[in-house]
């Protein structure tokens, strides 16, 4: 299983901060922050234009979602505020993604990356698509953290 852990450059573009490897058979630490370490970040994101739907309404709220994505030869794209016709969005949030099954692809502005059932994601307010270019249902269980001050 793999730790992805993305951020915002000095561009102000997404890009994968770090791709670790997990040794599933031992407990460890796989991730820390200072709510300080992400507002610059947050700030920078128009609240007009962001998906702010998807977040927790209460500054310091967590919500926790299930999203199956169908295969993108199968998915229908429905226009939501926030997104646009590619699945591209960006929340002012802490969002962690486990995926319990099967395939998915992350695109961020920089890069993509492929991913299994068990690998995770760490985004630090940043703009991305999820793309199922498998054949099967992909589940994805999604905690999403709305940092205090984001108003």
């Amino acid at each position: 299983m793999k730790c992805v852990v993305t951020g915002v450059n000095e561009r102000g573009r997404s890009y994968i901060v770090a791709v670790t490897e997990m040794d599933a058979s031992k407990a460890q630490k796989i991730w820390e922050y200072q709510p300080s370490d992400v507002q610059s970040w947050i700030d920078a994101i128009d609240p007009a234009t962001s998906a702010d739907w998807i977040i927790p309404q209460v500054p310091g709220g967590v919500r926790w979602t299930y999203t199956p994505f169908k295969p993108d030869s199968e998915a229908e794209r429905v226009q939501l505020d926030g997104i646009d016709s590619k699945g591209f969005h960006t929340t002012r949030s802490i969002d962690f993604d486990l995926l319990l099954d099967g395939e998915l692809t992350m695109i961020l502005d920089e890069e993509r990356i492929a991913l299994q059932a068990g690998d995770y994601v760490i985004q630090q307010a940043t703009r991305h698509a999820w793309k199922n270019e498998g054949t099967k249902v992909a589940m994805l269980l999604t905690l999403i953290h709305r940092p205090f001050g984001v108003k």
